[in-house]
């Protein structure tokens, strides 16, 4: 959607979830089974987010695409992903590219560790899917590495198994480099699950999610929203609304101590709730010298909700 602001002459691009018809879905966009390195078999993973409320998942094992038939039921949707390491970063690490919503012919087969990432996401692009760079913080990739890249959904903000695991589960520092370069791409929290854990390590699972904003239970609604950013990603807060009146931003969540508007080099805000009180809602007034504006809304316990970009044109 594009809204002109008059006030601070500036055109404002933003796909807003809480304005689209539909109902809310939750789902979890990386997963892997017993068909790469994962503990569980495909259906214990349906059951174990069935159970737990979620609506939908992507089975993403390592290098092979796992068979999803009789799988979905008619409340419980599961998409067929593939997660892909290759190329080298400028440290030297591959990056991990994340595959959702693809056909069954994307040919995994052909594709060896020192193939062209770009070429990866071109290829995943050809095959009806989408490519989301997996854990930047965890994979050492640079932002040199992720600026390269082009036609991406987006990056993983949040991963739960990179954060028990050796605790690099956030990569928001790589998302604003690259908004701040007017890349126009979205966020996502998942779970990376594994079902691998011990006394010091807890389950790498339920712990980061999307909300989506569809019409439809099925992977063509989904699909589509998530390309239209009609989304917002989470590890515990709920954001109920966003509003854009005029110059001022509005938003409403569940109880937090933190609400941050974050904008790119050394703008943006942060409301504090006073005491052992808690935030239900802030406002943020566009300057107009923004390139981008997104929300996070923090709870007393630091799990977050990170809305997607508003951009500014």
């Amino acid at each position: 959607m594009l809204l002109r602001i008059s006030k601070v002459k500036s055109v404002i691009k933003f796909s807003n979830p809480f304005k689209a018809k539909g109902i809310w879905v939750k789902g979890n966009l990386h997963s892997h089974t017993t068909f790469s390195d994962g503990m569980l078999t495909p259906q214990q993973l349906v059951y174990l987010y069935e159970r737990n409320g979620y609506d939908f998942i992507a089975i993403t094992d390592h290098g092979v695409i796992a068979p999803i038939d009789d799988l979905s039921k008619e409340d419980f949707l599961v998409l067929r992903g593939v997660e892909l390491a290759v190329g080298s970063g400028e440290l030297g690490d591959p990056f991990h590219i994340v595959a959702i919503g693809i056909d069954e012919q994307l040919p995994v087969k052909n594709i060896k560790r020192d193939t062209d990432p770009q070429e990866v996401i071109d290829l995943i692009k050809e095959h009806e899917g989408e490519a989301i760079i997996a854990h930047p913080y965890w994979s050492s990739l640079t932002l040199r590495d992720l600026e390269s890249l082009r036609n991406y959904l987006g990056i993983e903000v949040f991963n739960t198994t990179c954060l028990v695991s050796i605790g690099k589960g956030l990569s928001t520092v790589h998302w604003d480099y690259l908004l701040t370069k007017k890349k126009q791409i979205y966020g996502f929290a998942v779970d990376d699950v594994h079902w691998h854990f011990d006394e010091h390590r807890p389950p790498d699972a339920l712990g980061g999610w999307v909300m989506v904003r569809v019409q439809d239970l099925s992977p063509s609604a989904i699909l589509k929203a998530l390309r239209e950013g009609l989304f917002y990603s989470s590890t515990g807060p709920v954001i109920e609304s966003i509003d854009i009146k005029g110059d001022e931003i509005y938003v409403r969540c569940s109880p937090v101590k933190y609400i941050n508007f974050i904008v790119d080099r050394y703008r943006g805000r942060r409301i504090t709730a006073r005491g052992s009180e808690l935030l239900r809602e802030a406002h943020y007034r566009i300057k107009g010298n923004e390139l981008y504006i997104r929300i996070e809304c923090i709870d007393s316990e630091g799990n977050i909700a990170w809305s997607n970009p508003i951009f500014l044109l």
